[in-house]
């Protein structure tokens, strides 16, 4: 390009993705983005990866966004392809993703005269469809706007506004000169050095929660969220809790926050809890629980019981813009930075000394604390039964033989379905901020695709994709994405032949019929050698060790259909709760 050669519309797109430090944008192509995708190519810094689908693209630009802690980037023709995006705009609106939707419309000279795939208001009006999926909806129809409008776009797309944007660009706007090489040269900086946004702590309140509780002869456990599970904020609460030897548990969407193999961690707490963390939290015997990051949702908050409440102090910390559903939980929400709170707490920690006698007050209770299961031993010992008389693998074994084998900082990216709680629930985290799941809407294959984007985010890291046969047939057909890439994941897939979940309630009680939640015994690995993907079976757990091996040997993606069966999961406590609700 000459030093007075233009910049068009598309150009100038890219060229603000590329000063916030996007290097991958995820895509179908289509006539309508054609100037957009000349421009992603005449850019050496941000690779184009083009999905199978555009709900795969946008839950892989999800999974980027989690991993890099940046936004996502997904693109797409308008009409059909936006409306292939909503499933994916959902699951990140659910989970507070921020993430950047670009639509190529038709002409803006053939808007509503009955054009082909015309998604305008004269058409379909697709911005009125996304328009409760994202914060910004925005139609760039003039050339002159193109850099207030991509501001506007992105200024809320980072972790502490927690966005989503939809911009739609007619197809001849798109290809409209706008700027110089020569002005884009004088730009003062590059954004991306100043996109680092942190909520501030409260101080007061954290002063105060040291003075009453932490510095005290007290029983205090944490409850940590979503909004505290990434690599940074883990690292600080760590320190945090071995400083006031304070035992952490998670909800299912904080997983990931904290070692869960520690001995000052509780584990999951709600959907799929772990023993020890339903018997400390609902307990009347703690002083105060301290929850940071979350909503406490019906998931987290073990479908709103009683127990989380009764006969304690509940704090909650919490940095969401957004006002979670929480009437049913008589306490008011501190408004305080996740991360920032829990660096202040540590520097507290050192400048403030911690009352002797009540460390070792707390550090003896702690102690008993680690002394209580972390699994529940009657259902251990019932499922042991029910697998031996079953000679398909059980998942829960073959859960705790891949969290033996695979290395601890490995992204371990899991989907919806029996499998998830099998996961949340013997996977014990390394605290390494390195667990993903879309927890609030969790549709069936997020998994598969955002597993893409969360390897392309981080490809230092092994990473690996936890999914069922369900999954599978809802967006198995990503994988040849992956292959097409080169991308190496592990795709561990436990085929059931069922939709497992609801086929327990269709055997156990009988509420629906099996006929609904039964699946053919399909060939996961033939599927996946016929789209290029190695593939192995494995019918006995001891093969997994050598399954595993072959796969860290391999470059691009790797497929392993593990045989197992339909088993009850492991989600006493929660089940119990809903019912007595």
């Amino acid at each position: 390009m000459g030093s007075n050669a233009s910049l068009n519309v598309s150009k100038m797109v890219v060229k603000s993705l590329e000063s916030a430090g996007i290097d991958h944008v995820f895509l179908v192509p289509g006539k309508l983005i054609y100037p957009l995708l000349d421009a992603i190519d005449d850019t050496p810094s941000i690779r184009g990866i083009v999905g199978a689908h555009e709900t795969g693209s946008a839950f892989m630009a999800d999974g980027y966004a989690r991993a890099s802690r940046k936004f996502g980037v997904c693109a797409g023709i308008s009409g059909p392809g936006t409306m292939n995006f909503v499933p994916g705009m959902a699951a990140a609106q659910a989970d507070r993703i921020p993430m950047l939707y670009i639509a190529g419309g038709i002409s803006s000279r053939a808007e509503g005269k009955g054009a082909f795939q015309d998604a305008t208001a004269g058409g379909i009006f697709e911005s009125g469809v996304v328009s409760s999926l994202v914060k910004d909806v925005i139609e760039l129809k003039n050339k002159d706007n193109v850099q207030a409008e991509m501001r506007r776009a992105t200024d809320g797309l980072n972790w502490m506004r927690r966005g989503q944007s939809f911009m739609s660009i007619p197809v001849d706007i798109q290809k409209q000169d706008v700027l110089s090489s020569q002005d884009v040269a004088r730009q003062p900086y590059d954004q991306g050095e100043f996109n680092a946004c942190e909520v501030p702590a409260n101080r007061a309140a954290l002063e105060a929660l040291c003075d009453r509780y932490l510095l005290q002869s007290k029983k205090v456990a944490f409850l940590v969220g979503s909004r505290g599970n990434d690599a940074e904020t883990a690292k600080v609460l760590l320190e945090v809790a071995e400083k006031f030897r304070v035992p952490v548990a998670t909800t299912l969407s904080g997983k990931g926050a904290f070692p869960e193999d520690h001995d000052l961690a509780l584990g999951v707490y709600g959907f799929s809890s772990h023993s020890r963390a339903a018997r400390v939290i609902n307990s009347d015997e703690l002083d105060v629980l301290v929850v940071f990051g979350s909503d406490l949702n019906q998931r987290d908050s073990m479908n709103w019981s009683r127990k989380l409440t009764e006969g304690k102090e509940l704090l909650i910390f919490d940095d969401s813009f957004d006002l979670p559903a929480m009437g049913h939980i008589e306490r008011q929400r501190i408004f305080s930075g996740i991360r920032a709170s829990f660096r202040l707490l540590a520097k507290h920690a050192d400048t403030h000394a911690v009352d002797l006698a009540a460390l070792a007050t707390r550090r003896a209770w702690a102690a008993e604390v680690h002394r209580i299961p972390l699994y529940d031993h009657q259902f251990e010992q019932l499922a042991a039964r029910v697998s031996d008389d079953d000679p398909s693998l059980y998942p829960g074994d073959v859960v705790k033989r891949l969290c033996r084998l695979l290395p601890k900082n490995s992204n371990i990216v899991v989907d919806s379905g029996a499998h998830r709680i099998y996961m949340a629930h013997y996977w014990l985290s390394s605290g390494m901020g390195n667990y993903f799941s879309s927890s609030s809407l969790a549709p069936m294959g997020w998994a598969i695709a955002a597993g893409i984007g969360v390897k392309l985010a981080a490809p230092e890291r092994p990473c690996v994709v936890v999914t069922g046969d369900g999954c599978m047939m809802m967006h198995g057909m990503e994988i040849q994405t992956a292959a097409r890439y080169r991308v190496k994941i592990i795709y561990v897939v436990l085929n059931n032949s069922a939709h497992g979940a609801i086929h327990i309630d269709a055997i156990s009680n009988g509420s629906i019929s099996e006929q609904f939640t039964r699946l053919p015994r399909h060939s996961w690995t033939a599927f996946a050698s016929s789209l290029g993907v190695t593939a192995r079976r494995v019918e006995r757990l001891d093969d997994l060790d050598d399954v595993l091996e072959e796969a860290s040997q391999r470059d691009g993606p790797f497929l392993i259909e593990v045989m197992t069966g339909v088993f009850p999961t492991p989600n006493r406590y929660y089940a119990e709760a809903a019912a007595s609700f």
